[in-house]
């Protein structure tokens, strides 16, 4: 049986070891670490744990998180503070952290200049007219270096029990593989970026044809964005409120 597959045979229950939660995270650290980018924005960041992760990286400079729900990160934001450590002996390493309410289908400049954009189980919760909107905001404004989406590979949801429909209410779709690599793909092609497929979360042995319980994508843009063409998208109004 698979390392980070356990299943229950008395109760049908499936665990991840690690949390499949927890494996969506240490993949984007490993990210990280092989293209160590300076800047990182997370949208729909949440209780904030992947940025907590990421602030311990010493490539990273500045950190941004983008919520929809302000009262969560409120709630969370305290663990992004500085330790007792870092005012005793401050680092050579200044780390900027910056948290924003508000929604990923507007722009907003402060926005502009990342390397690297992570959408960790952040699409199968927008609405429709949402939806339409993200690509041009993420791979036409932003323009980061590198793009992260994951999202539910709605393959395997037979194999979790109690998951009839969608795995959370909140879920207005979730996607086959078939139906996410299309949609990548096309935004890729649309906006210069390549776009390469992966997941975590195996299936047990013997049910590989599911494929990953998340599934990801990771878009490079090819070309380089210069300075200009960003300046010439910037809105002449902030949307995003700080948090």
């Amino acid at each position: 049986m698979d390392k980070n597959f356990q299943e229950a045979q008395c109760t049908g229950v499936i665990k991840f070891t690690p949390p499949l939660c927890e494996q969506r995270y240490q993949f984007i650290k490993d990210l990280v670490g092989k293209y160590e980018p300076k800047k990182v924005a997370d949208l729909g960041c949440a209780d904030c744990r992947l940025l907590w992760m990421l602030k311990f990286c010493s490539c990273i400079e500045v950190l941004a998180g983008l919520d929809i729900c302000a009262s969560v990160m409120k709630e969370k934001m305290h663990r992004l503070s500085p330790l007792p450590g870092d005012y005793l002996q401050p680092g050579e390493r200044s780390l900027t952290v910056t948290l924003y309410h508000g929604s990923v289908a507007h722009k907003d400049p402060c926005m502009l200049g990342f390397d690297l954009v992570t959408c960790i189980e952040l699409i199968e919760h927008l609405e429709e007219l949402e939806l339409k909107k993200f690509p041009e905001v993420v791979f036409g404004f932003m323009a980061p270096s590198i793009v992260v989406i994951s999202t539910p590979n709605s393959e395997f949801n037979p194999l979790l029990p109690g998951v009839t429909s969608l795995r959370h209410p909140d879920h207005k779709f979730e996607w086959n593989r078939v139906q996410f690599q299309s949609w990548a793909l096309e935004t890729a092609r649309c906006y210069d970026y390549s776009v390469e497929f992966t997941g975590v979360g195996h299936p047990p042995t013997g049910m590989e044809n599911v494929g990953f319980c998340t599934q990801i994508g990771v878009f490079v843009r090819k070309y380089p964005q210069t300075s200009e063409s960003a300046q010439s998208q910037k809105p002449t109004e902030t949307v995003y409120k700080m948090v």
